[in-house]
């Protein structure tokens, strides 16, 4: 069973707009639309359609109260933006890195790629780009420690935790009802916290999870403002669901 506090919001934040795609577009074009060029982070959440999106996605059931599928499968940490948006390079954990995986102990598991890994719209339908009000300077400092103390979280064994389970392998179960988070969203969690920066006030940083970050960034915004804490906004677009409403 999972420990998740529920926000006291009745309506949903102002701060997530819902922007649709133009015909053909691309995740690259929809994100030159919607990334702020402001000089706070960017978080970019994912929904794929791979089995092993599919697994991550429907064990984030236990995170909502309607025990739906999650539309998010993954979470990822923006760089500054390059030159050309699709080089713009971001820090993940992924599940399934887009050139493989390499021996993952030293950089506890962070893994670097470009926004060029996830601009295919019919691979990752669902995709949300959010605004967080934390410079970007802190969080790269806070990044740089975290890769050199596994000790405060390993990822390393919740990359094996979540591969296990999304493999079938034997008898693992579902790591989020252990609170063992999935990589990318637990790590992104803790780095924003050593940046004093609350990303998912209703669960604890390593049992974070892209829907985690996502219910926070559209229910909690009450309890930013009462920390004078600016909230997190954004934009987003969900064309696949695994069950309709």
């Amino acid at each position: 069973m999972m420990n998740i506090l529920s926000s006291n919001a009745a309506t949903p934040s102002k701060g997530l707009r819902k922007v649709t795609r133009d015909p053909g577009e691309d995740n690259i074009s929809w994100l030159e639309r919607n990334l702020s060029t402001g000089d706070g982070s960017a978080i970019v959440l994912l929904g794929g359609t791979s089995p092993t999106a599919f697994r991550l996605r429907v064990a984030q059931a236990h995170v909502r109260h309607d025990l739906y599928p999650s539309s998010w499968s993954h979470a990822v940490l923006l760089d500054r933006r390059a030159k050309k948006l699709a080089s713009t390079r971001l820090w993940e954990i992924s599940l399934e890195p887009p050139k493989g995986y390499s021996f993952p102990p030293p950089t506890n598991a962070v893994q670097t790629a470009t926004l060029s890994a996830y601009a295919d719209a019919q691979r990752f339908p669902n995709i949300a780009v959010l605004h967080v009000p934390v410079r970007h300077e802190e969080v790269q400092d806070a990044l740089k420690r975290f890769q050199m103390q596994r000790a405060v979280l390993d990822t390393v064994d919740l990359l094996v935790r979540w591969l296990a389970f999304a493999w079938g392998v034997s008898s693992a179960g579902n790591p989020l009802l252990s609170n063992h988070g999935i990589p990318s969203a637990a790590m992104l969690d803790v780095v924003f916290g050593a940046a004093g920066f609350d990303l998912t006030p209703g669960l604890e940083s390593r049992a974070s999870c892209p829907e985690a970050i996502w219910q926070a960034a559209k229910w909690w915004h009450e309890y930013y403002e009462k920390q004078n804490i600016s909230r997190l906004d954004g934009a987003y677009v969900t064309t696949h669901e695994l069950l309709a409403d």
